[in-house]
């Protein structure tokens, strides 16, 4: 969901030349063709490129990574430790980025100093995947945004694949304060112009139910024209606050972050496979 964002939006927000690199894929003079899991053709690319930061958007996801405890434990907690294996002692920085998963959700309004308490592998893959050093940063956050897997899990994508003539729930009593895609390309440039490092928390100041949350797409994507009730019967709050005095950046209200998605989504409407009003 990120990967292909951060890569396109980047190169706008500033003199950035960015390279992907993705398993399956066309290389090019800005793609590589490599599966991560051959570590030893990754390492060859990192030293060879002085790359200024790697941004490590690859992640195994919550069903999947139950299903897959070892992928998940490769994937989300030794890879990002072995990013940060192979660039200490060099200027390349690591930008990680993990998930308010890491918490129950039992609390809300998390910060960085509350015990992870995540249950489950993806929890807790997740949560040892997190890197908290001096050079190095994770930005911990929750998303939402188009994807351009059509078997894409995101809510998001999940609410675009839905019928007009369809009525869906909206749970009310579930709390999110996270971000968009688009919204965390701008935050990640933040970070690297501001020399952010260790972890920190990204979210909007204010968590808004989930209900509300649909209410907003619906509005903004499909001009009200969807049917949404609440749903009280699941409870859960993951909201995020961060303590940290040192990243200066405003997250903008959820309204403005989601009418600026579809702005950018207008404008690469060849990228994605959904239907916009």
């Amino acid at each position: 969901m990120a990967g292909h964002m951060l890569y396109n939006v980047l190169p706008t927000l500033s003199n950035y030349d960015v390279y992907g690199l993705a398993r399956g894929v066309v290389a090019s003079d800005s793609v590589f063709n490599v599966d991560v899991s051959d570590t030893s053709a990754l390492k060859k690319i990192v030293q060879e490129n002085n790359f200024y930061a790697i941004i490590n958007c690859i992640g195994i996801l919550n069903a999947d990574a139950e299903d897959n405890p070892s992928k998940a434990i490769w994937f989300n907690s030794y890879f990002p430790h072995y990013l940060e294996e192979i660039t200490a002692g060099t200027e390349t920085r690591v930008v990680h980025i993990s998930t308010d998963c890491v918490f129950s959700g039992k609390e809300g309004n998390y910060t960085e100093l509350d015990f992870k308490n995540g249950v489950g592998f993806y929890a807790q893959s997740k949560a040892l995947g997190e890197l908290d050093n001096k050079k190095d940063v994770t930005v911990r956050t929750s998303i939402i945004g188009p994807e351009l897997n059509t078997n894409g899990i995101g809510l998001f994508h999940w609410f675009m694949k839905q019928s007009e003539s369809d009525t869906i729930k909206g749970y009310n009593r579930a709390f999110w304060s996270g971000i968009t895609t688009l919204e965390l390309a701008r935050v990640i440039d933040e970070i690297l112009k501001q020399d952010i490092s260790g972890l920190i928390q990204v979210a909007h100041e204010e968590k808004i139910d989930k209900y509300s949350l649909l209410q907003l797409f619906n509005n903004i994507f499909r001009d009200g024209f969807m049917q949404i009730v609440p749903f009280d019967g699941y409870q859960i709050d993951k909201s995020l606050r961060s303590v940290r005095a040192d990243f200066n950046y405003i997250v903008p209200s959820y309204e403005q972050m989601l009418n600026d998605q579809r702005s950018w989504m207008l404008q690469n409407s060849q990228l994605y496979d959904y239907k916009l009003n």
